[in-house]
């Protein structure tokens, strides 16, 4: 199984602005457009440090598990 990757849409229907996204990848040091096109890695968001950051990679994992649950 790959691992999972947290969009801008899942990043959204989380409550996250994007104005706030974008403001948390530049201190964090994560390429904002490639974030915005492809989405940030769980493995990356861990690596900040960052708690918040660290509880949507919990939420994008169970998702990523409960998707692999119905397949």
């Amino acid at each position: 199984m790959s691992e999972p990757v947290v969009t801008m849409q899942a990043a959204r229907a989380w409550g996250f602005c994007m104005r706030g996204v974008r403001a948390w990848c530049r201190r964090h040091g994560v390429d904002w457009q490639n974030a915005r096109r492809h989405g940030v890695p769980v493995s990356t968001l861990r690596a900040t440090g960052d708690a918040r950051a660290a509880r949507i990679a919990d939420q994008a994992e169970r998702q990523a598990a409960n998707a692999g649950d119905r397949s």
